[in-house]
């Protein structure tokens, strides 16, 4: 009830034109995927290893002429190349193949992890799935996984994936729109390798049952080295809307259950103040979450074609950063990508690069935080020198803090209690001009007041807030 009020005293205080950090990250280049393949190529999912390869799935999901196949972008090259064409190597074939369309892509160490449902004339009147592995990133090394394949309970159609530190992959499934784990670990024994974990019994993504198979949980997105043996580490799921009312689709996230005890698992509808995550009907609505827990979207209707990272708090969720796009229907930057159709977002662990993935445009676009090559007299005159009240107010345990320089320079954020005595620096260096958002957690301090420091060359301001354990 109290997150309620706060969300709506919320509303009223504040506009999405005061909320973007836009300024924070900066479009570098596009990338391209290669010209003789643009036929079959159609964009779906990504993701980005440690070592910063980035692996693209294209999928027939959205056009039954495209070929369901992977792409890898190597650091440093402009061009994708081709990782395996399903196609070509006869695995989508409807009648022996196991690959009907790809759904799924993400990465753990140096394995590669893709989720496909298996073609239906082939296993009617199932509707099975599959999972291939790719160790050491090597097509020859493949292992597969799925319904008359090997391992079990691969007799639903599994959506987008997401693994854990523990080689525990987190999908979502049509059946009974929720989500499902499967034991990829080589440590824990109790489920077979490769089989799937017992799901949560009746617990249904908040926007209800699927219908007719067009508003599912479309991708999944779990805090990076994660400790999911621990209840109270939440997941993301995306999910578009059926064309139909009632709204069914959103972001849900998932809380109170473990990677080995999925079944305690219970969601809830994220809401932010100016309804950007409340998904429209298409898909596959791309997700990611960085380091510091931030929860990156990809808005791929035609009315959106953004991305942005939200700081979920609860279920409120407050946007933090929107990648600068020459399309976005509420903040379009001359200077920014030409997203026509943003359909997935993946995030380095530093949290300092953003790859975009356009499906129709068939192409990526890359980002990097703080300033590229860029004079900082752009911005001189644009922000005034202020420190924002932090929020969410009052915190627990951690909270966000943005403050505006109106020109570069030496900058430091601090935190006090009450005799003065600092608990925290959370900033300490030469910054561009601009806007800037940096997060404060308490883990480790009791509850009161406490006191927040902006200290420039120039000028210096502080502000209260109240830690509420």
């Amino acid at each position: 009830m109290k997150n309620f009020v706060l969300f709506n005293l919320l509303l009223l205080l504040f506009s999405s034109s005061q909320i973007f950090s836009q300024n924070d990250w900066q479009y570098t280049q596009r990338l391209y995927f290669p010209e003789s393949d643009t036929a079959v190529i159609r964009p779906y999912l990504s993701t980005l290893t440690e070592d910063g390869k980035l692996f693209v799935i294209s999928s027939r999901i959205t056009d039954v002429n495209a070929h369901n196949s992977i792409y890898v972008l190597n650091p440093g090259d402009t061009v994708f190349q081709k990782f395996i064409d399903f196609n070509e190597n006869g695995d989508s074939d409807t009648l022996v193949g196991n690959i009907g369309a790809l759904r799924g892509i993400t990465s753990l160490g140096n394995t590669l992890y893709v989720t496909a449902t298996q073609p239906y004339p082939k296993t009617q009147p199932n509707t099975v799935s599959a999972t291939y592995i790719y160790p050491n990133f090597d097509t020859s090394q493949v292992q597969k996984f799925g319904f008359n394949i090997q391992g079990s309970g691969y007799g639903s159609y599994n959506h987008g994936c997401d693994i854990t530190k523990d080689s525990i992959l987190f999908t979502g499934i049509s059946f009974g729109t929720t989500f499902r784990g499967y034991n990829f670990s080589f440590g824990w024994t109790d489920i077979g390798y490769g089989s799937y974990i017992p799901p949560p019994q009746y617990v249904v993504e908040p926007g209800g049952l699927e219908r007719g198979g067009l508003d599912l949980i479309r991708d999944v997105a779990l805090l990076p080295g994660g400790d999911y043996s621990n209840d109270t580490v939440s997941f993301f799921t995306s999910r578009n809307t059926h064309p139909d009312p009632p709204q069914s689709g959103g972001i849900a996230k998932w809380v109170g259950g473990t990677q080995f005890i999925p079944l305690n698992y219970q969601p809830a509808r994220v809401e932010d103040l100016d309804a950007f995550l409340v998904l429209g009907t298409a898909y596959p609505c791309g997700i990611d979450l960085d380091k510091d827990g931030l929860l990156w979207v990809a808005g791929i209707d035609s009315n959106r074609r953004w991305v942005k990272a939200f700081f979920v708090d609860g279920i409120l969720a407050l946007p933090v950063y929107d990648l600068p796009s020459q399309f976005s229907a509420d903040i379009q930057d001359p200077d920014g990508a030409p997203m026509g159709s943003p359909c997935d977002v993946s995030i380095n662990p530093d949290a300092n690069i953003a790859y975009v993935i356009d499906h129709w445009g068939r192409s990526a676009f890359k980002f990097q935080k703080g300033s590229v090559n860029v004079d900082d007299e752009k911005y001189a005159g644009i922000f005034d020198f202020s420190l924002e009240q932090n929020y969410p107010n009052p915190f627990n345990p951690s909270t966000l803090i943005r403050f505006n320089l109106p020109i570069s320079g030496n900058a430091k954020l601090v935190v006090t209690d009450l005799l003065g005595k600092e608990v925290a620096t959370l900033v300490d260096d030469n910054l561009p001009a601009g806007r800037h958002t940096k997060y404060f957690t308490a883990d480790n301090l009791s509850s009161g007041i406490y006191f927040y420091t902006l200290i420039t060359d120039d000028a210096k301001v502080s502000k209260k807030m109240l830690l509420m354990k």
